[in-house]
């Protein structure tokens, strides 16, 4: 058995040209043909344990290969393998797995297995002596199919392959990083066979939400951090392709909740961090944070201030004008988000910050002690904003807001710390009191973004807007009272 450990970076079939180019690359390469077949049960059985089963045609060579659970650490997946010779159509797990109860299980369900998809595709191998590490790049152009009964699907493989043969996985990113130079290279974490399987099933994409999060009392602070900056860049990247849907709004939504989680964990682990890390990171990730937020502003302009405005104000000749204002300015908001997720810069960014990320030593401070003092400082500087809540202006009740998400965000990360039951109820509160809040905060959005009218204009809109304002405050006293008083699930 054999540990595999690689990243996968997608490419433009047009930037190949380009990318060869690149000096690492200047040894020619040794070149393969690969056609492979995807085995599994009629039931599928086999993926939903996560094994997967390959026959590999090289020349005239058939190898078998099994692969287990993929791993994915901030980008780099890493799963068991076992591979050797056979004889095509038999499956000898027996012989060729060394773990008794896989080969078993396995070998129970060899008669049932059936072609589900192939892939077919020219390879291109370099191996590279690159900071005390033996990497093996691969370049892979080809298609995967899926053909069945009158069915015939196909994808295109255009995709580089790192894979570490020995020394630190830190590496991989560095060499993405390096290869990056002129072209744009997008880890990419799903493999060929997940995506073999996704186009057999006809998998349709859906907004994908933060993740549970999973570590111990006994942690480090570094290594929480860890784990949860790299749920929050799974997160994002989960969405990003979702962003070329035609309903994309949630998938703008949760790119943006992955961004801002991430930018609040930074700001909270800042102390455990090296100098000046969470400064650098959080304002590597601020332009793209911003333009999903601004595509997120129209949206809910136009998908929830909108219809409110229609009940109560009609065909009103300055709704029928804001209304097309609107939508112009938010498929420019979209289209400016879905390029900035698209650009080079922004796959630069993830690739060196995910290096980053796994070159951070680790301390000796346990995160318990740690989470509490966080949650305590953000409480309270949320408590004393909320007391003085309804006397403040927009811009200082926005700020309310955003210690509020900080607070929530932070609970988030650390509820399994704490007594289930205290952390659920403290949470509704949150959660309620956070809906008022949101929703005045939409308002104020509202106002901005009608300002941005040329010339500026007072119209009726504008003035259901303020309206609206004043109603919500009269009932913030009443909402933020429970959440000032509530006791908080750390303090027992």
């Amino acid at each position: 058995m054999g540990t595999e450990t690689e990243l996968k970076l997608s490419l433009a079939e047009a930037d190949i040209p380009l990318l060869l180019k690149n000096p690492l690359l200047a040894t020619p390469p040794k070149r393969q043909k690969l056609y492979n077949t995807y085995f599994d049960t009629p039931t599928l059985e086999l993926t939903k344990q996560k094994v997967a089963v390959r026959e590999r045609r090289v020349l005239r060579k058939t190898l078998l290969t099994v692969k287990t659970a993929h791993n994915s650490q901030g980008g780099i997946s890493q799963r068991s393998e076992w591979e050797a010779p056979t004889t095509p159509g038999q499956f000898d797990f027996a012989t060729l797995i060394d773990d008794a109860h896989l080969a078993e299980a396995l070998s129970q369900k060899a008669s049932e297995l059936v072609p589900v998809f192939t892939t077919d595709f020219s390879r291109r191998i370099w191996t590279l002596n690159f900071r005390r590490a033996t990497i093996e790049v691969a370049l892979d152009l080809g298609s995967i199919i899926v053909a069945r009964e009158e069915i015939k699907r196909e994808q295109p493989i255009c995709e580089l392959e790192l894979e570490l043969k020995q020394g630190n996985p830190a590496t991989l990113f560095a060499l993405a990083r390096m290869l990056s130079r002129d072209v744009r290279l997008h880890p990419a974490d799903d493999s060929k066979a997940a995506r073999g399987y996704a186009l057999f099933l006809q998998q349709r994409l859906t907004p994908c939400k933060a993740e549970t999060l999973n570590f111990q009392s006994r942690d480090t602070t570094v290594s929480v951090f860890q784990t949860i900056a790299r749920s929050c860049i799974a997160q994002l990247q989960a969405n990003e392709k979702g962003l070329n849907a035609p309903k994309n709004e949630e998938y703008i939504h949760q790119a943006r909740v992955a961004l801002r989680r991430l930018r609040t964990a930074l700001r909270l682990f800042e102390e455990a961090l090296p100098v000046g890390f969470a400064v650098r990171w959080s304002e590597a990730w601020r332009d793209v944070a911003q333009e999903l937020g601004n595509a997120r502003n129209w949206d809910v302009f136009c998908t929830e201030q909108l219809p409110l405005l229609d009940l109560d104000l009609g065909e009103h000749p300055d709704l029928v004008a804001l209304r097309a204002f609107a939508n112009q300015k938010r498929i420019g908001a979209q289209e400016t988000a879905r390029g900035c997720l698209a650009s080079k810069s922004y796959s630069l960014n993830i690739i060196s910050f995910c290096e980053a990320l796994m070159s951070l030593k680790d301390n000796e401070e346990s995160i318990r002690g740690y989470a509490t003092r966080a949650l305590k400082k953000r409480h309270k500087r949320f408590v004393q904003g909320a007391k003085l809540a309804h006397t403040l202006n927009a811009e200082q009740r926005h700020e309310v807001r955003i210690d509020l998400k900080k607070l929530r965000y932070t609970l988030d990360f650390f509820e399994m710390l704490y007594p289930k039951k205290r952390v659920q109820a403290f949470s509704k509160a949150l959660e309620s009191t956070q809906e008022l809040l949101g929703h005045m905060n939409d308002l104020a959005t509202a106002e901005v973004l009608m300002a941005e009218r040329d010339p500026t204009v007072v119209d009726a809109p504008l003035a259901w807007a303020k309206g609206r304002m004043s109603a919500y405050l009269e009932m913030l006293p009443s909402a933020l009272k429970p959440v000032i008083k509530l006791d908080a699930p750390w303090d027992k």
